[in-house]
């Protein structure tokens, strides 16, 4: 195998498949002893080397057909002609720089520096390259495996520590985004951390079983399932006023002038200690002006129907209670599928808000996974996760198949990228620091 040329941050490999074998993810480096330095490159797609004069060959030997034709040259001469027609190339991108000096070998980020053709290529052991780019499990104190290497069948971890900020997980349909997030989330919760899941699919619930078997998993009471508006609905007491009056006005879309009216009632039923949802809509009929009556029974009527709020206590949770449930370790998974618009948004603003409640009276740290946010999270609540929450303590990963509506702000204040085979050049682009 010898280095062609360099294009960028790529460079071409030539090699003859018959002697060696490369695929693309296979990692190489290219050293160049008498400078002591070198590179570590990547395998991004091979081909065939097109040279002159194969073509011709290749037309000649195909338009001949049945005819018999008798060659006379050297078994030497055939086997070189045949090497020759069938050399291939592969376009490996530049990932780090490797130095040797009397302290031994040690990798560093790319400074520009190109090998010349003399330049010794050579695989990569996967074991190797771990342990220079200090990526072993023994290296962390809180290891997450998401996996085995592609050859070694080597155990592929990173650390907990690392997901403490903004995660991005994106790629088409069906590469392994949900994969790779699960196996995220049994990690964290392995390492004793909390989290919550707006499962949009349903997906995660499944992890309490063992997918064998049907028998319950060794997560089956640490992953605790939450159906809104059957086990999963709130007393407006415990959401508070400040949480309803945001969801009700920014979700809902009530008039800010119906919404001073309304948080009138509410305190003067909280002050007498009968505030209900029952209550609070009696009390609007019996009081409030006609021309503002009919905005704010709208709005209640449509929060009723999502059944996420209940009047029992006896038939209600707090987030605080199902937290402590996971106190050793564990995730709340909301079951988002097959709800309507208005729960979805009721929900997610209600959790959202409670958790920053909850983080400022300081509760210890959090994992959210969003899957498909772009579908329930409005433009405030980006801001507010990516600013406000993530310095409180709310870690989030976001898994989407369309990168173009993540917002640029979730982009540029990310920590981790994970991608899986995109080839728009817009969503390329768009996701690209």
């Amino acid at each position: 195998m010898q280095m062609f040329r360099k294009i960028g941050d790529e460079v071409i490999l030539i090699y003859n498949p018959r002697n060696e074998s490369v695929e693309v993810g296979d990692s190489i480096k290219v050293l160049d002893k008498s400078a002591g330095r070198g590179l570590i490159v990547q395998v991004i797609e091979e081909s065939l080397v097109d040279l002159a004069g194969i073509l011709e060959d290749i037309i000649r030997t195909e338009s001949i057909g049945e005819i018999k034709v008798e060659t006379y040259a050297p078994p030497e001469y055939e086997k070189y002609k045949l090497d020759v027609r069938n050399m291939k190339f592969a376009r490996a991108k530049i990932r780090k720089e490797l130095k040797v000096d009397d302290k031994g070998e040690s990798i560093g980020d790319w400074s520009g520096w190109v090998p010349d053709r003399s330049a010794e290529v050579s695989p990569v052991d996967e074991d190797w390259l771990m342990e220079k780019l200090g990526i072993k499990k023994e290296f962390f104190k809180h290891p997450i495996m998401l996996g085995e290497t592609k050859h070694s069948k080597k155990a592929m971890s990173i650390s907990a520590f690392h997901l403490q900020g903004i995660t991005i997980i994106v790629g088409k349909k069906g590469c392994g985004k949900s994969h790779i997030a699960k196996s995220l989330l049994l990690g964290l919760i392995d390492q004793k951390a909390k989290g919550i899941v707006f499962d949009i699919n349903d997906e995660y619930t499944s992890m309490r079983l063992n997918a064998d078997d049907n028998q319950p998993s060794p997560y089956f009471d640490r992953i605790i399932p939450l159906d809104p508006g059957v086990n999963m609905r709130f007393t407006l007491p415990y959401i508070g006023a400040d949480v309803f009056f945001d969801v009700i006005q920014t979700t809902m879309g009530l008039p800010e002038a119906s919404a001073y009216e309304l948080r009138n009632l509410w305190d003067d039923l909280e002050e007498r200690n009968n505030l209900s949802f029952e209550n609070l809509r009696n009390a609007a009929e019996n009081t409030l002006d006609r021309r503002i009556l009919g905005a704010i029974t709208r709005r209640l009527d449509r929060m009723q129907q999502t059944n996420l709020f209940s009047d029992d206590p006896n038939q209600a949770i707090t987030l605080e209670g199902k937290l402590n449930d996971i106190q050793e370790g564990g995730a709340l998974v909301i079951n988002l599928k097959m709800k309507n618009k208005d729960t979805v948004d009721l929900v997610v603003q209600t959790v959202l808000r409670k958790i920053q409640e909850i983080l400022e009276k300081g509760y210890s740290p959090m994992f959210i996974f969003a899957e498909e946010a772009h579908m329930y999270l409005r433009e405030t609540n980006w801001d507010d996760a990516v600013t406000r929450m993530r310095h409180l303590g709310t870690y989030q990963i976001y898994m989407t198949n369309t990168p173009t509506e993540i917002r640029p702000l979730v982009i540029r204040q990310a920590d981790n990228l994970v991608l899986f085979h995109l080839t728009e050049p817009e969503d390329i682009q768009h996701i690209s620091p």
